[in-house]
């Protein structure tokens, strides 16, 4: 055995009582001490880090206040920082960011860019911005009086009233028992909420979803989408599984709405059975599709996932974030339904306050209520219930109620209509036309049989950034179908001539951009 010296015996038994083990303070090099003992390895020198900052990081308060506060920026400035400090969502940042309008304000249904140019907002932004673009008094009082009282507050422990009072006001809008409201930051966060809600109500771990369809763009939400958005996401979220709608993109399910209804609620029940009715937890689907085509279900299509959730046990998510909150010339899509669907859990976003400010909701029925009243919901973020979000939905929807919005888009129904058959009537390149409420899109063809002007998974149709140019330049904006069409969403408030003059800037593009490449 090795023998230790006296100081290293001491250190050993001062380690030891101090919780440590230590073996030697020095080499060995005895041929016992490197049997069986510690490995030791020889090392290798450390490379050092090459993104540091030797001299850190020392903000010069007076320099960036004076940067900022008070003073005008020139174009060129600007610029510079869109081309070197700008990202941008869903779109390579270079092509994208060149082509982006630049505004300075909102006038009702109107933007105005920078230059002065005034462009007709046609999709209310991304479907959401349904009042317009000049905020209601009342509505910026009552933000102005919640920042004022308390702008923030950690929703899991904390409560005020406002909270309160706009559930009680959703509690009025929402049909039959859909009474229990918890409040996200967004879409998205809403759907990854719901699905949350139902994995754990349920005990299931399997959502299905359809192919044409989008959700979000988090986690499970990307995965629950079916458009070409969700190739970005990477492999499928665990127990998502899609099945296919009744309006397939590129083939048909039947010649009538009834044969069509009934071919995809039998595909849907041997699915489920097939994927175990005991594994499944939810089924998940937009009421009226939206930004993959605004497809509106075959008649007794809802009613029948009604009936199929209710044979199975299983939790049925109406996504109503885009379709909610009067578009469709109703409160909510599922409503058009006969009779009437009440859906386990609602989500909803955008129109629940105009995207004034970031807010989401998921809508339960009080069998789900009362189960998350004795268990844990299972998700919350910081901002969930976030008080001066909540302030703005409750005056808006109040004023949505006070100036009759919905009904007013029953009205407009009819304009966007006439407005769809005109264009159809004159111009060879509109194949089909869809809308309900203020939801509509126009679909494009380049020949007689109907064929696209790109397939599904081809990306931009060539055309399509041609005829988004020219519609700007002429004072309108929408958003641009890849394949070949464009969505025509106006704010809920919009007007007869406001219509008019957004088709008739339409026709104009089409006329000039769209129709000299028909193939005769």
């Amino acid at each position: 055995m090795s023998t230790f010296s006296k100081s290293t015996r001491f250190l050993r038994i001062a380690n030891r009582l101090n919780g440590k083990r230590v073996f030697s303070t020095a080499p060995d090099r005895s041929a016992s001490s490197r049997i069986n003992q510690i490995y030791q390895p020889a090392g290798r020198p450390f490379p050092e880090a090459k993104s540091v900052l030797p001299e850190g990081h020392t903000l010069d308060n007076d320099a960036v206040l004076a940067k900022h506060v008070d003073r005008e920026w020139s174009a060129e400035e600007l610029d510079d920082i869109r081309k070197n400090n700008t990202m941008i969502a869903w779109g390579a940042g270079n092509a994208t960011l060149n082509g982006l309008q630049h505004i300075t304000h909102g006038d009702g249904v109107y933007l105005h860019r920078k230059d002065g140019h005034k462009i007709l907002d046609f999709c209310s932004q991304a479907m959401c911005a349904n009042m317009g673009h000049t905020i209601h008094p009342n509505v910026l009082g009552a933000i102005t009086k919640q920042l004022e009282e308390i702008p923030m507050l950690f929703g899991t422990d904390f409560l005020c009233d406002v909270r309160l009072k706009l559930s009680s006001l959703l509690k009025d809008i929402f049909p039959g028992d859909l009474n229990g409201f918890f409040f996200t930051s967004g879409g998205a966060e809403a759907n990854e909420a719901a699905v949350r809600m139902a994995r754990i109500k349920t005990g299931r771990y399997k959502i299905l979803s359809r192919y044409r369809s989008y959700h979000g763009s988090m986690g499970t939400t990307i995965s629950l989408t079916g458009d070409q958005r969700n190739w970005f996401g990477g492999p499928v979220a665990p127990g998502v599984v899609k099945f296919s709608d009744p309006w397939p993109f590129s083939y048909s399910l039947g010649q009538s709405e009834e044969e069509i209804c009934k071919f995809s609620l039998d595909a849907l029940r041997e699915q489920i059975e097939n994927e175990g009715p005991n594994h499944v937890a939810a089924i998940i689907m937009e009421s009226v599709t939206g930004t993959n085509g605004i497809l509106i279900p075959p008649k007794g299509y809802m009613e029948g996932v009604r009936a199929l959730c209710d044979e199975y046990g299983i939790v049925m998510i109406c996504d109503e974030v885009m379709a909610g909150f009067g578009r469709t010339g109703k409160w909510f899509g599922f409503m058009h339904t006969t009779p009437m669907i009440v859906p386990d859990i609602v989500t909803a976003a955008k129109g629940i306050n105009g995207a004034i400010l970031p807010l989401g909701l998921v809508a339960v029925r009080t069998e789900i209520k009362e189960f998350f009243d004795k268990h844990p919901i299972g998700t919350g973020t910081t901002y969930n219930a976030h008080p001066t979000a909540l302030a703005s939905s409750y005056a808006y929807l109040q004023e949505m109620i006070r100036q009759d919005v919905v009904g007013n888009v029953k009205k407009m129904e009819k304009v966007q209509q006439e407005c769809m058959a005109e264009l159809v009537e004159k111009h060879p390149t509109v194949r089909q036309c869809r809308s309900i409420g203020l939801f509509g899109i126009i679909d494009f063809q380049k020949n007689a049989k109907g064929d696209l002007f790109a397939h599904y998974n081809e990306g931009m149709a060539p055309v399509m950034p041609k005829l988004r140019k020219f519609l700007i330049d002429n004072g309108l904006w929408t958003f641009m179908r890849p394949t070949g069409g464009i969505h025509v969403n106006p704010p809920l408030v919009s007007t007869e001539e406001n219509i008019r003059e957004g088709y008739s800037i339409i026709s104009k593009g089409l006329s000039e951009v769209v129709d000299p490449l028909f193939e005769k």
